[in-house]
């Protein structure tokens, strides 16, 4: 069997992938991938197309097991293995849509363990495609797939956590998610450029004449969720021109073609409470935060009554 350059590339990088998934170590993938696509070259008349990958995988393990033999290096340094994910997030591998995540990972990167690091460096080098994650490891698609939206899930727990939001994430599919950013790209960028008009099918159900919004935003972080019957409810947290962390509200439904059509325009949210990170009242809240556990989909869970009197202590202070 013939293979063109295309697909002695492919078939490279899939060992590399693969070796850094089982190694954590750069270099030692990018070696380990050389000598394999080399063996393969000297058999590529043997091997059947249908058989490549498998091959591909089975003799990148064979390289990985001869080095540990040889060397009898602990591979599985967790410091080491952080400053290599930072280093491939920062690499040119990096794509414009995993900005955000990278942001993220460097933030909580620490809360990850072994295991978990391995599995999402390895989603990312396959381009976040379980689909061929799966065909390469001996794990099933099910079990993978969870596996992945529990680590996804830990990372925006605790980024929240970071930031000092406290919110509940309600489960919505896909096309809305989508529906929702699309929006938000689309509402900052006519905000910046003061043409709210041209997002009139957005705004048809409501009134624009007198929403004068004053607030700017200068990155969009993230948003939770509520539905009440069909009606949504946004709450978008963002950071303002002073890389302040600051959050709109907004409500909308979803019409018949499945657009996303506005019934209250994004404003600020009324209840807000801002706290020195130094006070008792700062504290407490943090405490409670840092110490609270996460459930498998990704919310942390504290007293709601423990914080509502916090705030409410705070509430008279200011009174």
């Amino acid at each position: 069997m013939k293979y063109n350059d295309s697909d002695l590339h492919k078939l490279q990088q899939i060992s590399y992938n693969y070796s850094l998934y089982r190694t954590g170590d750069f270099d030692l993938s990018d070696d380990i991938s050389m000598k394999t696509i080399g063996v393969f070259l000297l058999k590529a008349d043997k091997i059947e197309e249908d058989n490549a990958i498998k091959w591909i995988v089975n003799t990148s393990k064979i390289h990985i097991k001869s080095h540990f033999r040889i060397t009898k290096h602990e591979h599985n340094n967790i410091k080491k293995y952080q400053q290599n994910i930072l280093g491939k997030l920062d690499s040119k591998h990096i794509t414009e849509t995993d900005v955000e995540l990278r942001d993220t990972f460097k933030e909580v990167l620490k809360t990850l363990n072994i295991d978990e690091m391995k599995t999402i460096l390895f989603y990312f080098q396959c381009e976040k495609k379980i689909k061929i994650m799966h065909s390469l490891l001996d794990i099933s698609y099910d079990a993978l797939r969870k596996k992945i939206s529990r680590i996804q899930n830990k990372l925006k727990a605790e980024t929240f956590k970071k930031l000092g939001v406290i919110a509940t994430k309600k489960i919505i599919t896909p096309k809305i998610s989508d529906l929702i950013v699309k929006f938000l790209k689309s509402f900052k960028t006519n905000l910046e450029e003061n043409s709210l008009e041209k997002m009139y099918y957005y705004f048809s159900e409501v009134d624009l004449d007198n929403y004068n919004p004053t607030y700017e935003i200068s990155k969009i972080l993230d948003y939770e969720i509520e539905l009440v019957n069909t009606i949504y409810k946004l709450w978008v947290f963002f950071k303002n021109n002073y890389s302040e962390t600051d959050s709109i509200y907004i409500e909308f439904f979803i019409d018949d073609k499945n657009h996303l059509k506005i019934l209250t325009p994004p404003q600020k949210s009324k209840k807000v409470f801002k706290f020195n990170a130094d006070s008792e009242e700062g504290k407490k809240i943090l405490q409670m935060i840092n110490s609270a556990t996460v459930d498998k989909t990704g919310v942390s869970k504290f007293s709601t009554e423990e914080l509502e009197k916090i705030l409410q202590q705070m509430g008279k202070k200011k009174n």
